[in-house]
């Protein structure tokens, strides 16, 4: 039983890890074909937004960045516990406690894009909302295992 949860535990941070190297590639050439590293730049820069669309930009890679190194630290810091004998950590509560706002504000500026392109409209969608608060609430669930994990280290 220990050994196929290992197994598959493993199995998954390596797919969280392919993902994630493979989206911060995809945004970091979809940031370079925006300014025109190679080519003309795609991006329809606005004198009078294009602080809006630098921050649109900037917030794009960086919180997209953050957000897929947050669940690869999470994963990779999931399997040592797990060699451990352990699961819960604080490392990883605070992981996923910063993951929510840092998720939601990566989708946030994902969902603006369009702005460096050409449009000039803000969105707010509530599935990044709603996410975000799943996100809270296994950041909870987790921190309550935390806590009663310690507890019951305590008590044996």
């Amino acid at each position: 039983m220990k050994t196929n949860l290992s197994k598959r535990m493993t199995v998954t941070t390596v797919f969280v890890i392919l993902l994630g190297v493979l989206n911060i590639v995809h945004m970091l050439i979809q940031a370079a074909a925006a300014v025109g590293v190679w080519s003309e730049p795609l991006a329809q820069w606005h004198e009078d937004l294009l602080w809006f669309q630098i921050c649109i930009l900037g917030g794009y890679i960086l919180f997209g960045i953050t957000t897929n190194v947050f669940a690869i630290l999470f994963m990779l810091r999931s399997i040592k516990l797990m060699r451990c004998g352990e699961f819960f950590s604080k490392h990883n509560a605070v992981i996923l406690w910063s993951a929510a706002p840092v998720y939601f504000l990566y989708h946030f500026f994902a969902d603006n894009m369009p702005n460096i392109y050409g449009l000039s409209n803000i969105e707010i969608n509530f599935d990044n909302i709603f996410v975000s608060m799943l996100l809270v609430g296994f950041a909870m669930i987790y921190s309550t295992g935390v806590r009663l994990s310690e507890e019951n280290r305590l008590t044996v």
